[in-house]
């Protein structure tokens, strides 16, 4: 009688820790599929962080020779996410230009790197030479732009680098502690 007993006591013990002693819930377990992995953008985090938002023109009228930005100094603080607005109010379809942000003393080189880069390379220079840069802008178009600045102090230029017969439209991004 004992080996009877015993028969049907040690499936169930084992049934039993086979199972891990969890009860379960009816629902199956996450599914192991072929599909390949995608990596989820992150979005900065900027509850904390400085926010400048700073408008920029560029303006002159009708002449090509007379267009410029409407600011020529940019001041924020170290870390800041600038959220830049960039309008176009030139007139002529030859008025064409964008906003690139370098190292100081390199805006002449990023120009006319720039300019040898070509549509193909979107009018910029090497990344070696650059901060951040907006897109183009057309005549009366207006672009927009996010970017971090260091968190060291230092100024940086900003130039136009789009070819024209424009005199080198630039100014100075300066970083403060």
């Amino acid at each position: 009688m004992k080996i009877l007993n015993m028969l049907y006591i040690v499936p169930i013990v084992l049934l039993t820790c086979s199972c891990g002693g969890e009860t379960g819930t009816g629902e199956s377990q996450e599914k192991i599929t072929d599909q390949p992995l995608t990596q989820q953008e992150e979005t900065q985090d900027t509850t904390l962080q400085n926010v400048a938002e700073v408008s920029i023109r560029a303006t002159g009228g009708e002449e090509l020779e007379s267009m410029d930005y409407d600011q020529d100094t940019i001041e924020v603080k170290t870390g800041t996410l600038v959220k830049l607005t960039f309008t176009n109010e030139g007139k002529d379809p030859k008025m064409i230009y964008n906003m690139v942000f370098t190292k100081e003393g390199y805006s002449a080189q990023a120009a006319q790197k720039g300019g040898r880069a070509g549509a193909s390379g979107n009018y910029l220079p090497d990344s070696s030479l650059l901060l951040a840069a907006s897109p183009l802008a057309l005549p009366g178009q207006t672009v927009t732009m996010e970017f971090t600045v260091p968190d060291t102090a230092g100024v940086f230029e900003f130039v136009n680098t789009y070819p024209s017969e424009t005199p080198l439209m630039k100014g100075k991004l300066i970083v403060k502690e």
